[in-house]
């Protein structure tokens, strides 16, 4: 493992417990309040008090794809940490705008009152800032416009979700059955999310950086040759020198070259070009298997076994 990736130690903010406040935000694009009603009934069913900041329903005008515009997204992103009864910080969807936050943020406020952050998708850029500016550990996982699509979710993502955020035991499931893609055992943080934030993130001072790390990656509608390109840059970067990588999935992946029924083999084909363990078929992603779990703590992938354990929760 990397010196770099020893070095970070996480600080990770106490468990929720019921009668606990959490903040809705939407530092990326904007969202219709339909479409969060049942998110937010389903988190005061747990027990915790939802604040819903006025900007979650912003619109930047006249190109309304961001929730405001950047100091309104930001100033309800800071004013969620600020709040000294707030225990987590919840976005209510991803889509893009994110980074756009990242020089503005301010990481002295954020170590002084540390939270749980959750979400996926483009909150990416906030998991990366966090772990590698703030020294703060946070938890992908679902947002509150996908909760309606765990409904009947097979794979439990919500009752993950909710293990996660309460602490109900001492560390997260471990994930089994992950096909080996290249065998090997590897230690490390972990780290992850949307593999197109990921790659422009790298070469940013806002990204810690990745070498020793076990890196989860997930992406949704690229074409095949986009993620060749995505998946070699990863495997170029001096600043990506991993120690296991783990793929999930890929949901409407495919391209001019590569159909949808070939996308296995051809990922697997991308992972083997790699000089570390790999496996694939982790549960996370956009679809109705979205299992959360810890940015920047430790882990331990068994490619051999298919297995990736995770030593404690983003929280105390």
């Amino acid at each position: 493992m990397s010196d770099r990736a020893t070095s970070l130690r996480p600080l990770r903010p106490r468990a929720l417990k019921e009668g606990d406040r959490v903040h809705l935000v939407s530092p990326a694009g904007p969202v219709l309040p339909e479409l969060l009603n049942q998110g937010i009934e389903v988190l005061e069913s747990w027990g915790l008090e939802v604040v819903v900041d006025d900007q979650v329903y912003g619109r930047r005008r006249p190109f309304d794809y961001l929730a405001g515009d950047d100091e309104q997204r930001l100033t309800a992103l800071m004013k969620a940490f600020a709040d000294p009864q707030c225990r987590a910080v919840i976005c209510s969807r991803g889509g893009y705008g994110t980074m756009r936050l990242l020089p503005h943020l301010d990481a002295q406020l954020l170590k002084e009152n540390p939270k749980l952050l959750v979400g996926f998708s483009d909150i990416t850029a906030l998991h990366l800032y966090f772990a590698g500016v703030a020294g703060l550990a946070t938890l992908h996982g679902p947002v509150v416009k996908s909760f309606r699509l765990h409904d009947h979710d097979p794979f439990d993502s919500l009752a993950h979700l909710r293990q996660a955020l309460f602490a109900t035991s001492e560390a997260p499931a471990a994930w089994e059955g992950l096909r080996t893609v290249r065998p090997g055992i590897a230690e490390g943080p972990v780290f992850g999310g949307n593999l197109s934030l990921i790659i422009p993130l790298l070469s940013s001072p806002y990204c810690p950086d990745l070498s020793g790390a076990i890196l989860i990656v997930e992406d949704i509608e690229e074409q095949d040759y986009r993620l060749d390109r995505l998946l070699t840059a990863l495997r170029l970067s001096r600043r990506a020198n991993i120690a296991g990588l783990v793929l999930g999935d890929f949901s409407n992946c495919h391209g001019v070259y590569v159909d949808e029924a070939e996308m296995e083999t051809f990922l697997d084909q991308l992972g083997a070009e790699f000089d570390c363990p790999v496996v694939a078929d982790a549960p996370v992603g956009h679809g109705s298997r979205n299992i959360c779990f810890p940015v920047g703590v430790a882990a331990k992938l068994d490619a051999h076994a298919g297995t990736l354990s995770f030593q404690t929760h983003a929280v105390l």
